[in-house]
């Protein structure tokens, strides 16, 4: 499950001040820093892509919420 948010960065510190832990990756295609990916080109016509932070909740399943970066956002 994804929202569109207009700022992460807020509701990260939110959520964390709440206890929920973000996760990180480091894989070829994906990688996060300070938890948050950035993706390009996944939505052209909203802006060059999108950046956001992935986390679970007490059952396991994974949520993401992003915010779109580029000049069109």
């Amino acid at each position: 499950m994804s929202w569109e948010v207009d700022n992460i960065e807020p509701l990260m510190r939110e959520l964390r001040a709440r206890g929920v832990s973000f996760e990180e990756y480091d894989l070829t295609e994906l990688r996060t820093v300070d938890s948050i990916a950035e993706i390009t080109g996944n939505y052209p016509s909203k802006g060059t892509g999108e950046r956001g932070p992935w986390f679970r909740d007490s059952e396991g399943n994974r949520w993401e919420f992003g915010s779109r970066f580029g000049p069109d956002a």
